[in-house]
């Protein structure tokens, strides 16, 4: 990838989306830690997501901005494309699994976690690091051999396997869905088709996520195939290297807020955090009633009508996930 300096608005915008993306990403691995509910073996796979866009966003941004042309720019981007897309396809295997063989993911699920933790970080970090090996010489065979392996091993043949993966998933989800109407017991059914409805919801976020992490990384792809491998470097405009920056960062910023909206336990848990903030806040504005009075029994009602539905809620919601 090729560097040039950033004028000063670009420099300014490009750090206030570093802070926001830390910050975002940060809430999305304290919510996982720090709550019992989402503590399940996927999320702990979208945690590890959330710290390759912490890393986006906390050390190749910035290092972007103070020294461009950088070598250890090089081995942040190689790091972060292949642990970015090691995630995706990890948390793409779960999925495909629960939906695919149901009855066989909670006895996988660790297996799978373990085993993807490992893979995500440790290929990656050796891979980035390379090029050390021949001085990261760009003008090398070996240097655009590596360039090449990169891009084919590293990106095309994973998104293969995502998009067979997820053309599985929604063929499966359609099937079970059609089969399911032929249940007797009603609420067998209720049950089964909320299972298979949440597991649709979960699958259709991780694509969305997986398409546009793609989406984001095609400019610095195509800038580095075209100046590394093809050395040509007038087929690059001037603007490209500001835009993959841009895309890069939005990526990064946009995850934390696909799962907040779409992830149905994270949106459960978030809705009640901020529901219990405003009952405390109303309770401390409120002048006390007597526990005597139609309107104290009134609202106890009220308040146990809420907790019974908060507490279905959460169930339905991590219901069908394996817990760590």
């Amino acid at each position: 990838m090729t560097g040039q300096p950033q004028e000063i608005p670009v420099s300014v915008s490009l750090g206030i989306l570093s802070v926001i993306i830390v910050v975002a990403n940060f809430f999305v691995c304290a919510l996982v830690c720090f709550n019992k509910t989402l503590r399940t073996y996927t999320n702990w796979l979208v945690l590890s997501l959330a710290v390759s866009d912490i890393l986006t966003g906390g050390v190749l941004l910035p290092i972007v901005l103070i020294k461009p042309t950088s070598l250890v720019t090089d081995y942040f981007i190689t790091l972060i494309l292949l642990s970015g897309v090691a995630n995706i396809c990890a948390v793409t295997y779960d999925r495909y699994v629960a939906i695919i063989k149901p009855l066989l993911y909670p006895y996988l699920a660790p297996k799978i976690f373990k085993r993807a933790i490992v893979v995500s970080w440790l290929i990656p970090t050796i891979y980035s690091v390379l090029p050390l090996a021949w001085n990261t010489n760009p003008t090398k065979t070996v240097h655009i051999l590596y360039i090449v392996c990169l891009e084919v091993f590293g990106v095309v043949v994973p998104y293969i396997f995502i998009t067979f993966a997820y053309v599985r998933i929604f063929r499966q989800v359609r099937r079970s869905l059609t089969l399911r109407k032929d249940f007797e017991s009603a609420r067998e059914q209720k049950k089964e088709l909320r299972r298979i409805s949440s597991d649709a919801q979960v699958a259709k976020l991780f694509c969305i996520v997986s398409t546009a992490f793609l989406l984001s990384w095609l400019p610095i792809l195509y800038s580095t195939t075209v100046y590394r491998v093809l050395n040509r470097p007038d087929l690059l405009p001037d603007a490209l290297f500001t835009i993959s920056l841009f895309t890069v960062a939005t990526s990064s910023l946009v995850n934390p807020l696909l799962y907040a909206f779409l992830k149905p336990d994270f949106r459960v848990v978030i809705r009640n955090f901020c529901q219990k903030n405003s009952q405390t806040k109303v309770v401390t504005e409120k002048p006390s009633i007597p526990s005597s009075s139609p309107q104290a029994k009134t609202e106890k009602k009220t308040k146990q009508k809420h907790q019974t539905v908060k507490k279905h809620d959460s169930n339905s919601s991590s219901e069908y996930d394996t817990k760590l």
